[in-house]
């Protein structure tokens, strides 16, 4: 539901005991920290995580690790480095026959190839991993990729598409009930009703959006106010 600050402190003390008694320490807590901007606990999470995966020969963890990895070092603005991970973590998933993790770490490396600007390469992995995620993947995956080629087809140009796009991860997150992606979805229909020259849609879609992140606690709040004021 996009409650990251509750989220956070769960993985902190399950990390905490988990370190305790050597065991595999599931890797998601560290790149939700990164979402909202604490860094200082997540290098050794991380070690200590990659270290106990290799450890019990788990590829898939190791994917997981190298996933979140990815997350971490986009949050800090690192877009090639992320790739370089997320380049690995799919070919992790590929090889042990994990058609879900697959189709995930391909949307995830589309959405960093966009980050860097490459709109054409971020196409068309997302569109890969949509076609994968129809097969064997789930609505919450459809509505991440729908994200990731809402905000592709913007920066590229293409307002009818990027919207179009956008809204369908807009009416997914709303249906899971992922408050996050849904405001983050918001914020990517507000910029494209923007570009569109609809400010007051533009502005009701970032209202929305504030709304949702206030609620959460969430940094990204600031980020919206700050569109609404320009």
């Amino acid at each position: 539901r996009g409650r990251d600050l509750e989220l956070t402190a769960i993985k902190r003390t399950t990390a905490a005991a988990a370190m305790r008694d050597d065991a595999a320490i599931v890797a998601g807590g560290g790149d939700r920290a990164g979402t909202l901007g604490d860094y200082q606990w997540v290098p050794e999470y991380y070690a200590n995580t990659r270290k106990l995966y290799q450890e019990l020969g788990n590829r898939r963890g190791e994917a997981i690790y190298l996933t979140g990895l990815a997350r971490v070092a986009q949050y800090q603005g690192h877009y090639a480095e992320a790739l370089s991970h997320a380049r690995q973590a799919a070919g992790l998933f590929q090889a042990i026959g994990d058609k879900t993790g697959e189709a995930e770490l391909l949307n995830d490396a589309g959405w960093y190839h966009a980050l860097l600007g490459d709109y054409t390469q971020a196409r068309r992995l997302c569109r890969q991993a949509l076609a994968l995620n129809t097969q064997y993947g789930g609505p919450h995956l459809e509505g991440d990729i729908c994200n990731s080629l809402g905000y592709t087809e913007y920066h590229a140009g293409d307002l009818g598409e990027a919207a179009a796009c956008s809204e369908r991860a807009l009416r997914i997150f709303r249906a899971v009930g992922d408050r996050w992606g849904e405001a983050d979805a918001l914020t990517n229909l507000g910029d494209i009703r923007r570009a569109a020259d609809e400010p007051l849609a533009a502005r009701d879609a970032w209202q929305q959006a504030l709304a949702i992140f206030d609620d959460l606690q969430h940094p990204h709040a600031d980020k919206i106010r700050a569109k609404l004021a320009r």
